[in-house]
């Protein structure tokens, strides 16, 4: 499986805050939650900014998780937080970041 963001990326381009530790150990999962919903197997030569950007904000998405439990207690963006309350939310929220990945990557799914 190949990681769709490392952390150069993450850090310079993106302008996320995480440490290159939680990053690299949220990267696999985030890809992983990429190959779910696009319709082949990327390749590096496939992996453009979008793929990339995507990937980070799942690896933030994710940072977010309560340890007791592995889903997301809440997230904060511009000052508004949102608290999850269930699997069903944090699947949205997921499917929701998902759905910037380019176009010609998931439309036969």
């Amino acid at each position: 499986m190949i990681n769709y963001a490392k952390y150069d990326f993450y850090q310079n381009t993106y302008k996320g805050s995480l440490s290159v530790d939680l990053f690299n150990s949220l990267i696999p999962k985030a890809s992983q939650e990429i190959d779910k919903v696009v319709n082949r197997e990327l390749q590096e030569e496939d992996i453009d900014n979008k793929v990339k950007f995507v990937a980070c904000e799942l690896v933030d998405y994710l940072s977010k998780s309560e340890s007791t439990n592995g889903g997301v207690a809440s997230i904060s963006i511009d000052g508004v937080s949102k608290a999850f309350k269930s699997d069903t939310e944090i699947k949205q929220g997921i499917r929701n970041i998902t759905n910037g990945l380019p176009h010609e990557l998931t439309r036969f799914l």
